[in-house]
C-alpha cells in the first residue's frame, strides 16, 4: 500500500509539474516577445508625419478655396469681393498644385534614401 501511495505521489508531482510547465510556456513562446513594441523605426514614424503633415496641408487649401466660392457666391453684385473670391481660389489651386509636388518629391527622396521604391 505504501508503496502505491509513493508512486501515486510521485505521478501526482509529475502530472504537476507538466501542467505549471505549461501554463508558463516554458520553452514554447518567451515572454519578451508578446511585451516588446512594434517593429516600426524612426523611419517609419517620421514617413507617418510627413502624410499626416501633407494631408493637412491639402484639408487647408481645401478649405480656402471653399472659402474664396462663399466669398464669390456671397458677393451681391460687389466686384471687390468677387475679385477677392477668385484670387483665394486661384492661390487655393496653386496650393493644391505645390503641395502634391512637394509630396511627390518628398515621397520620391524617402524612397531613394530608404531603398523602398
Amino acid at each position: 500500500m505504501k508503496n502505491i501511495l509513493k508512486a501515486g505521489a510521485a505521478t501526482s508531482v509529475a502530472l504537476h509539474a507538466n501542467f505549471a510547465g505549461a501554463v508558463m510556456n516554458v520553452g514554447s513562446v518567451r515572454v519578451d516577445d508578446e511585451l516588446k513594441g512594434s517593429n516600426e523605426g524612426a523611419d517609419s514614424a517620421i514617413q507617418v508625419l510627413i502624410a499626416n503633415a501633407i494631408t493637412f496641408l491639402y484639408l487647408i487649401a481645401v478649405v480656402f478655396a471653399l472659402w474664396g466660392g462663399f466669398n464669390i457666391l456671397t458677393a451681391g453684385g460687389d466686384e471687390e469681393k468677387v475679385k477677392k473670391g477668385k484670387t483665394i481660389l486661384i492661390q487655393a489651386a496653386i496650393g493644391l498644385v505645390v503641395i502634391f509636388l512637394a509630396s511627390s518629391i518628398v515621397q520620391w527622396i524617402v524612397g531613394s534614401i530608404l531603398g523602398t521604391s
